[in-house]
C-alpha cells in the first residue's frame, strides 16, 4: 500500500512542480511520497540479502533518471535516487560501526549531502536515521522539519509528517514480486513520462 501511495503522491509532487508550479496543492500532496520512499530504504537496508546488489540497483536507477531529472527541473542537482543513496551507505557505516565513532557520521553526512546539490540533502539522512532508529517518529520527524522549515522557508514540508503516522503502524515486510519491480522503474519512467508531454505541450 505504502508503495502505490508514494509513487501515485511523488508523479502528483513533479507534475505540479513541472507545470503548476504556483499551485502549492500539488506540492503539499506530494510531501507525503519522500518520507515513504526515505521508509523504504531503510526497509529495503534491513530486508536485502545482498547489500552489494542492492547499491548496484540503485546506482543503475539514479543514473538512468538523472538526464530526465536534470532536463525536467532545469536543474544541475542530483535526483533523490542519489540522494536515497548516499543515505543507504551512510547507515550501513552507521548500524556496523560499534563504537562512539559511529556518531561521527552525522557531520560526515550533513558536509556530503549538503556540499553537494542532492535532492533534500542533509534533511534525508536525518530522516533516514529516525525511521531506522523507530522510536518516537512522529515527534522526532516533526522537529526534523520545523528545523528544516526554519531553514529552507519551506511552511508545506509539515505535511511531510502524515506518512510518519502510518509508518508507526506498519507491519515490517519487504515487497515482492512484479510490484516490486514497477516500484524500481517507475522514478525514471514518470519523469521521462513528464519530460516527453513538456516537450509535446
Amino acid at each position: 500500500m505504502f508503495e502505490i501511495i508514494a509513487m501515485i503522491t511523488m508523479f502528483i509532487d513533479h507534475l505540479g512542480a513541472a507545470f503548476f508550479p504556483d499551485q502549492m496543492e500539488f506540492r503539499i500532496i506530494g510531501r507525503i511520497a519522500m518520507p515513504l520512499y526515505t521508509f523504504g530504504i531503510v526497509q529495503g537496508y534491513k530486508y536485502t540479502k545482498n547489500f552489494n546488489k542492492y547499491i548496484l540497483r540503485l546506482v543503475i536507477l539514479a543514473l538512468v533518471s538523472q538526464p530526465f531529472y536534470s532536463l525536467l527541473f532545469h536543474t544541475k542537482g542530483l535526483n533523490m535516487v542519489f540522494t536515497l543513496l548516499v543515505c543507504l551507505i551512510l547507515l550501513k557505516y552507521y548500524d556496523q560501526t560499534k563504537s562512539k565513532s559511529k556518531y561521527l557520521i552525522i557531520p560526515l553526512a550533513a558536509y556530503i549531502l549538503e556540499a553537494i546539490d542532492f535532492d533534500y540533502g542533509f534533511y534525508a539522512f536525518l530522516l533516514t536515521l529516525i525511521y531506522y532508529v523507530g522510536k518516537k517518529i512522529v515527534w522526532r520527524h516533526n522537529l526534523l522539519n520545523i528545523a528544516y522549515i526554519c531553514i529552507n522557508n519551506w511552511v508545506i514540508q509539515l505535511f511531510s509528517f502524515l506518512p510518519s503516522m502510518l509508518i508507526t503502524k506498519y507491519e515490517n515486510h519487504p515487497l515482492r514480486g512484479r510490484m516490486r519491480n514497477f516500484y524500481r522503474i517507475f522514478y525514471p519512467l514518470h519523469l521521462a513520462f513528464l519530460l516527453l508531454l513538456d516537450k509535446i505541450i
